[in-house]
């Protein structure tokens, strides 16, 4: 079903949903105050409107599985590189309600196939990543290696990553100044999945 997500939404909720530490919200965001107090902001992304409307409007309620899309203009407050805009096109797709890895493959397959009708087939590849799950084990586990050998790290850090550091290290490997470097260093931890994720990511 196709959702039509609004352009302005509460600032809180991609503070909420996107995280305090992440640049969207830290620097990439257009907010402003309107005449009623409240803190607005223009949306840079799809999800967390997807998510609100899921819940506000009840769709968990209705057979407990629902997929949806949208297309519409998102806005970043970042300075512009090649080819990139403060105002673009996004198109998204979500699915609530299965955790088989079926569910995960077909939002790839999605757009797969959206790219090969847009002339690109044979030009890309697809690569898959495994974020774990808050099993003590699993991404915990790693969060709490790799806040370890960044702080072994910080002086090395830009400004950006060594302030959120202690919040949320996993920026860090998405950084565009140290995140390639980062990932790149053999002595950077990565992510041992626990048994559910590895089977999940398998499948």
């Amino acid at each position: 079903r196709e959702l039509r997500l609004p352009t302005v939404e509460s600032q809180e909720l991609f503070v909420k949903a996107t995280g305090e530490t992440t640049d969207i919200v830290e620097k990439e965001m257009f907010s402003f105050t309107d005449a009623g107090g409240r803190r607005l902001a223009l949306r840079p992304e799809g999800t967390p409107g997807a998510v609100r409307a899921f819940l506000q409007h009840n769709l968990n309620m209705q057979g407990g599985r629902a997929k949806l899309f949208y297309v519409g203009n998102m806005f970043r407050a970042e300075r512009p590189q090649a080819g990139r805009f403060r105002e673009f096109e996004q198109i998204g797709a979500e699915a609530y309600g299965n955790a088989h890895p079926s569910a995960d493959a077909e939002s790839v397959l999605a757009l797969a196939r959206i790219l090969d009708l847009a002339g690109l087939k044979g030009r890309y590849g697809v690569t898959v990543n495994n974020l774990g799950c808050e099993t003590p084990n699993c991404r915990p586990a790693f969060r709490n290696r790799l806040l370890d050998f960044l702080r072994s790290v910080s002086g090395e850090l830009c400004e950006n990553c060594g302030r959120r550091i202690d919040r949320n290290p996993l920026r860090a490997l998405d950084c565009k100044g140290d995140g390639t470097r980062l990932k790149s260093d053999p002595k950077t931890p990565s992510l041992e999945p626990c048994d559910d994720c590895r089977r999940h990511f398998d499948s």
